[in-house]
């Protein structure tokens, strides 16, 4: 299966990275692993992240305080949200409508 995200999603790990790159190069460097790390981890075992709703699941980071936003949709994994754990709490909701 592969990891699909949408393009809220995308621009939500570009602007973590932002954020970590203004404070350190290194953290930068390791949200990007810790975010490579759950992409393997859902390629692999799709199911590994808990329910949320009747279709939807989260998967937390190992080492940040983010959150996959996701569902399986047919052929593909589609993140839709890589939210803060702390911030705007279930914004996302209405993306996976």
């Amino acid at each position: 299966m592969r990891v699909v995200f949408a393009s809220q999603a995308r621009e939500e790990i570009l602007e973590a990275t932002a954020y970590y790159r203004d404070r350190s190069r290194q953290v930068a460097e390791k949200f990007g692993i810790d975010i490579a790390g759950a992409i393997d981890l859902l390629q692999q075992f799709p199911g590994a992240g808990s329910p949320i709703s009747r279709n939807a699941r989260r998967l937390l980071l190992r080492n940040f305080p983010y959150q996959f936003i996701y569902r399986v949709e047919r052929e593909d994994i589609r993140v839709y949200a890589v939210a803060h754990l702390k911030r705007r709490p279930r914004y996302w909701k209405e993306r996976l409508r």
